[in-house]
């Protein structure tokens, strides 16, 4: 099943030769396709293209993780980092780059462009638009794709209509911007808000609606790269109200310690929702293949893990900077209802994130723990499964922090983060229901609770004490208040999404929010760690935000 599962996704069951951008933008190609009448009039003739599509979204799914995770500051290189890996790293790609292509984007984008201009959203069977649901489905994947364009390489080629002809590729097609893609598709999504995504049952163990993208959730993304708040937070917590979807579906943290407050043991199911998918945690994935017989599959396990293929040299290192912060987290341990202690293993994430690096206080390292032949071994849980994971429920929780928190929403932000609860939106307004006790209420935790222990009982996790008249509550302006819990936010995005293709763009935000490019410079700058110097020239280079792009070839 899986197997035929994985080479379906290239079939493309029509008479039409369906032109791959990769002969698009390719001027010495002699393929070419002419304009004919086909039309997806057919539920099945919809499947089958939807399925067709995201075969072509396997194709950019690691480019997508790789220039989203490799530019920013939780990562460096190491000896055995490829060429191409290493220039990316270093935030200098040369045009000979075989990640600078960006054809196989355009692959996707003219697939959907066909899909989009050839279905007949109108057939209804027994009263219902049958097709509607996978229309809107590829309209997300159309959309979400032209903003990791942006994202990559800045402005882009942007056509809407089908290119069958081979005359039309050499067409010299506007170029528009992150802002200006983000107006295009938040207009031509909000039709679609409450259209439901269709499902084809249960693939491969996993639920096939959990390979679409969420209108509500690409729409949010738009807002909140156009600094709309309201509308970001807004469709976020309709996404999250209409799933029920609380903070704390999933969490990792200590089991036991020892008498010398050592920790013994800790339990790791926050990791499980990575291994095996089919769980709330888990919104919106990109299948790949185990193996290559089975189709495409994922090279992210070679490049952030020890593995066969790689002769166990990964290729990329969690930067200095990345343990420093999982360390300076205070793990508040609860031993009953009146006692909290305060452990040293910081953030117990980076242990689930990496499980061979963790082991107890009363365990000697054994050899596939820390050394084979005198090399580290190293095995990140996040690509076990092999998927690339887009959407997941905590990352939403915190996009919606931090679209709160720029509205001046500071606390409510700031209660997802150590509080946790869940959120319904009523007309234009949304309702928090925080927890009241920390104790027992395992679904309700704060997101830093996923890593940290018991949050909401631990008040060096908290915010300013406003109370009194004193003159240090007077300094601590409404911005700056914003801007302290920014940073918590910023904090928590490297700890729960660490590695999964977001952490380059989440300081991007914050960079063109405060208006200040060495934000992002700065923290690139110094992905060495506190007790190394930074890198200038890393710092100067991306200090000027046109070389936050990549030049494509």
């Amino acid at each position: 099943m899986k197997r035929a599962f994985y080479s379906s996704l290239f079939i493309i069951p029509f008479s039409f030769l369906f032109l791959s951008c990769t002969d698009m933008f390719d001027t010495k190609s002699s393929y070419y396709s002419t304009e004919d009448t086909n039309s997806l009039g057919s539920a099945a003739d919809t499947v089958y293209s939807v399925i067709g599509i995201l075969g072509k979204v396997q194709a950019i799914a690691d480019r997508t993780v790789l220039f989203g995770e490799l530019r920013a500051d939780l990562v460096c290189e190491n000896e055995y980092t490829p060429s191409d890996l290493r220039e990316i790293v270093a935030g200098r790609v040369t045009p000979s780059n075989a990640y600078t292509d960006y054809r196989s984007f355009y692959a996707v984008i003219n697939n959907c462009n066909y899909y989009l201009a050839k279905a007949d959203t109108t057939v209804r069977v027994g009263g219902k638009k049958v097709i509607l649901g996978e229309y809107a489905v590829v309209k997300a994947i159309r959309a979400w794709t032209y903003l990791q364009l942006a994202l990559i390489y800045g402005e882009v080629p942007f056509y809407t209509q089908p290119i069958l002809k081979f005359t039309d590729a050499d067409r010299d097609y506007p170029k528009y911007s992150l802002s200006q893609i983000c107006d295009y598709f938040i207009a031509d999504l909000l039709p679609f808000v409450d259209v439901e995504l269709p499902s084809y049952g249960t693939i491969s163990g996993i639920d096939s609606r959990r390979f679409f993208f969420p209108v509500k959730l690409v729409l949010a993304d738009m807002y909140l790269w156009q600094q709309d708040y309201r509308n970001a937070a807004f469709y976020y917590a309709d996404y999250l109200s209409d799933h029920q979807l609380s903070t704390g579906l999933v969490s990792a943290r200590v089991g036991s310690i020892n008498t010398s407050d050592e920790v013994t043991s800790f339990t790791a199911p926050w990791i499980s929702a990575f291994k095996t998918p089919n769980n709330e945690e888990i919104i919106t994935l990109i299948p790949m293949a185990r193996t290559r017989l089975d189709g495409v599959k994922s090279q992210l396990d070679n490049v952030f893990s020890s593995t066969d293929e790689n002769d166990n040299h990964y290729q990329i290192t969690p930067s200095a900077c990345y343990n420093e912060l999982n360390q300076a987290q205070d793990y508040a341990y609860s031993v009953n209802e009146r006692t909290l202690k305060h452990l040293s293993c910081g953030d117990v994430r980076y242990f689930a994130t990496y499980p061979t690096q963790f082991v107890p206080a009363d365990k000697q390292p054994s050899a596939d723990e820390w050394k084979t032949d005198d090399e580290d071994i190293r095995q990140n849980d996040k690509f076990a499964a092999g998927h690339v994971y887009v959407y997941r429920s905590g990352t939403v929780w915190l996009r919606l922090a931090e679209a709160l928190n720029a509205m001046g929403n500071y606390d409510d932000a700031f209660a997802i983060l150590k509080r946790g609860g869940q959120v319904t939106t009523r007309g234009d307004s949304l309702l928090f229901e925080f927890t009241q006790t920390a104790v027992g209420v395992e679904r309700y935790r704060g997101i830093h609770a996923r890593g940290s222990g018991e949050v909401f009982r631990n008040s060096a996790y908290d915010l300013p004490d406003m109370s009194g008249d004193t003159l240090e509550v007077r300094v601590w302006t409404r911005q700056r208040l914003m801007d302290y819990v920014e940073d918590l936010i910023v904090d928590e995005y490297a700890l729960e999404s660490a590695f999964e293709g977001s952490r380059f763009y989440d300081l991007m935000r914050v960079a063109l929010r405060r208006g200040d490019p060495t934000y992002l410079a700065r923290k690139v700058a110094h992905r060495n760690g506190a007790l190394q110097p930074a890198d200038d020239a890393l710092y100067d280079h991306l200090s000027n935000p046109s070389n936050w792009y990549i030049k494509h070839n």
